[in-house]
């Protein structure tokens, strides 16, 4: 009977976070697609094209396969994708328990996800359309298997290479990341074993990604578009191509991200850091679990500090974030130990009440691009901005716009799909080849070589957000409206047109 009741609460306790992180994203969602991305994965539900970047390279095939099942029984392609959101980031959560508690105790498990639960970061991940709490969940998921096949329980290499795979049908990159931890994990099993994983990892991943390769129309288009992206977009930014300043860039923003999951937790975290060092408490680290959590969290955060982190994506860090919730739950309980010696009382649940509240409030009223207030912002600003560009769906009119990601070419071109809206973005590579422009109408892209317009087009409108404003300074006599306090829309005739954007090229057929 005792252990009947020790099932239930192993099974309930889980649930229970799973249902309660629910709760707590339901009341909090966007409304409209959030990002670029979110985008690019609402036009491939209605056609996979890579090339087009429905959706952006690499690929994401099983969720958006995913997206389509839900897109038959839900219109709202925003809908689905958030609903996707919120189920993984409570199945992130609440796996996240059961990896923790594992590794250390339930305690410690419980307080891991109930940090999860209020990171602001994992938090609003789980309110839009991105698949970055997707991926935070197979991470979690990834790391429980591999610590028990370290453990001894070999045949969890089994769910390991599955998992493993199936992620990468999800987000291509999340398997080049949790690869390490993974062979890591496998280095005692037998050979016999690691061989049939191997087997079933590439027949899984081959049954995503052949399909994934054909709708693409093919492996050279497939490894047209990856390369585009790469030369135009991820690759040239590395620190190996741009040096000293992309590095102070990419730790600005990886440092900025990764506090944005932990909020109040981090100086809880430096804290014991330092405390620990300056101490030399070294025999209080518990060398063989650290060695797990670096191997699970360093792969990612060292391509993002060196590679490639856009300031726009601060669901890059929810890949390792589990791994640093951990240890700071293992901070709250070293600090609190360090004040029991002192004071003779544990501060355990004093500190983590009071990150708690504090993340709550961050995620709930602060103005940070991963709060509340921030997808309010966006919910008010995008009917906004719709209604004053409205006018330029007639047929004489033409849009031109910079690759925002939260009010960009995209989010146009979707919602207002009468409109003719062209991407202003002529990125070149350092061999001087041109980034190709995208333009859409109809909800359906193109891409062309240069900007060509009907001989019936005569006016331009012109979306203008943040220091782009500046861009006006030298023009005069054209229309100016402002839709919102950081957006303002110019608008003339066409021969105008590169007055603010001298960079484009135009052709009139």
């Amino acid at each position: 009977m005792s252990e009947k009741i020790i099932d239930n609460h192993r099974l309930s306790l889980p649930i229970l976070l799973f249902l309660s992180t629910v709760a707590t994203r339901m009341p909090f969602t966007s409304r409209f697609l959030y990002h670029m991305d979110s985008v690019h994965f609402a036009l491939a539900l209605d056609r996979y094209d890579l090339t087009l970047h429905q959706p952006h390279p690499p690929g994401y095939f099983i969720y958006i396969m995913l997206g389509r099942l839900l897109h038959y029984f839900i219109a709202d392609a925003n809908l689905v994708f958030v609903i996707i959101s919120i189920f993984f980031s409570g199945c992130a959560v609440a796996t996240l328990y059961l990896l923790a508690t594992e590794m250390f105790d339930e305690r410690i498990g419980l307080i891991s996800a109930l940090m999860a639960i209020v990171s602001p970061n994992l938090w609003f991940h789980g309110e839009v359309a991105l698949t970055y709490a997707v991926e935070c969940f197979f991470s979690c998921l990834t790391a429980l298997f591999c610590w028990r096949i370290i453990k001894g329980n070999h045949r969890a290499i089994w769910l390991s290479a599955l998992t493993l795979a199936i992620a990468g049908g999800f987000r291509q990159n999340t398997v080049v990341f949790l690869m390490p931890l993974w062979l890591y994990s496998i280095k005692d099993v037998p050979l016999r074993r690691i061989l049939c994983a191997c087997g079933i990892f590439s027949l899984i991943s081959l049954s995503w990604l052949v399909p994934m390769i054909r709708l693409s129309g093919g492996w050279e288009r497939y490894h047209g578009a990856f390369r585009d992206l790469w030369l135009f977009n991820t690759g040239r930014n590395s620190v190996f191509n741009e040096g000293w300043s992309a590095l102070c860039y990419h730790s600005k923003n990886l440092a900025r991200f990764t506090i944005y999951g932990l909020g109040a937790g981090t100086p809880i975290l430096c804290l014991a850091a330092y405390s620990i060092i300056r101490k030399r408490n070294y025999h209080s680290i518990d060398m063989h679990r650290a060695v797990f959590l670096s191997t699970w969290g360093l792969p990612s955060f060292i391509f993002y500090l060196l590679i490639f982190i856009h300031h726009g994506n601060p669901g890059y860090t929810l890949i390792f974030l589990p791994a640093l919730l951990i240890l700071t739950t293992l901070a709250i309980r070293y600090i609190s130990n360090e004040m029991r010696q002192l004071t003779g009382k544990s501060l355990f649940m004093p500190i983590t009440s009071i990150i708690i509240v504090v993340n709550t409030s961050l995620f709930l009223f602060s103005s940070h691009i991963i709060s509340y207030q921030w997808i309010k912002t966006h919910n008010h600003n995008l009917p906004i901005l719709f209604d004053r560009l409205k006018p330029f769906s007639a047929s004489n009119s033409a849009i031109f716009i910079r690759p925002y990601f939260y009010y960009g070419y995209r989010q146009i071109m979707y919602y207002l799909p009468d409109c003719r809206v062209y991407s202003v973005d002529f990125s070149t590579t350092p061999s001087g080849e041109i980034m190709k422009t995208f333009w859409g109408m109809n909800r359906q892209t193109y891409l062309s070589d240069e900007i060509v317009l009907p001989g019936h087009v005569n006016r331009f409108g012109a979306l203008l957000l943040y220091e782009d404003k500046d861009r006006l300074k030298k023009t005069s006599g054209l229309e100016i409206s402002e839709a919102f306090p950081t957006a303002v829309i110019a608008s003339g005739p066409i021969s105008r047109v590169k007055e603010i954007f001298p960079e484009v090229r135009i052709r009139v057929e």
